[in-house]
């Protein structure tokens, strides 16, 4: 059964559909590309704005659990039991080898790399569709664009979050 998201979460998806349409809208709105570059830092730090609350609240959802491993763990340790502690990354980190932590180092550093590229790649692509569009004599040709990306920021804020797993059975 479908719910109602919460205010707070309509408000940080619209923002950012908001703040992101008016990013991709840029050409069609300022010509200078000094000008555009600023624009689109603010419009950035607007997205990045509109997300702290969903990170601190996941920041605190994370010290909840982790306090609730602790008094778990505590509690076992009370009953001789041996608890069940997940592993973090700080403990799978420190569980491996030199070489091994290197290898992940570099493969998360190419994997950033490899996004960056990526995002590089898909802006500039977007960018140059608006210029053909503009080419062949239509308004606004970015703006059109940009009024969807905006949607589909938005909309992907307002997906629901899957249910956390209580025992780790998955139930």
């Amino acid at each position: 059964m479908p719910t109602t998201p919460p205010a707070s979460r309509v408000l940080v998806a619209a923002v950012t559909g908001a703040a992101t349409t008016a990013y991709y809208a840029t050409p069609d709105l300022i010509r200078s590309r000094t000008a555009r570059g600023w624009a689109k830092a603010g419009c950035a730090a607007v997205v990045a704005a509109a997300a702290v609350p969903d990170l601190r609240k996941a920041r605190a959802d994370a010290s909840a659990r982790r306090v609730r491993r602790e008094q778990e763990a505590r509690r076992a340790a009370s009953t001789a039991e041996p608890p069940e502690e997940p592993v973090g990354l700080r403990d799978a980190l420190d569980g491996m080898s030199p070489r091994a932590r290197v290898v992940v180092g570099a493969t998360a550093a190419a994997l950033v790399a490899g996004s960056v590229a990526m995002t590089v790649a898909g802006e500039r692509w977007i960018f140059r569709r608006g210029e053909v569009r503009r080419a062949a004599g239509r308004s606004w040709p970015h703006t059109r664009a940009a009024v969807v990306w905006g949607l589909v920021s938005a909309g992907m804020l307002l997906v629901p979050d899957p249910p956390e797993e209580q025992d780790g059975t998955g139930a």
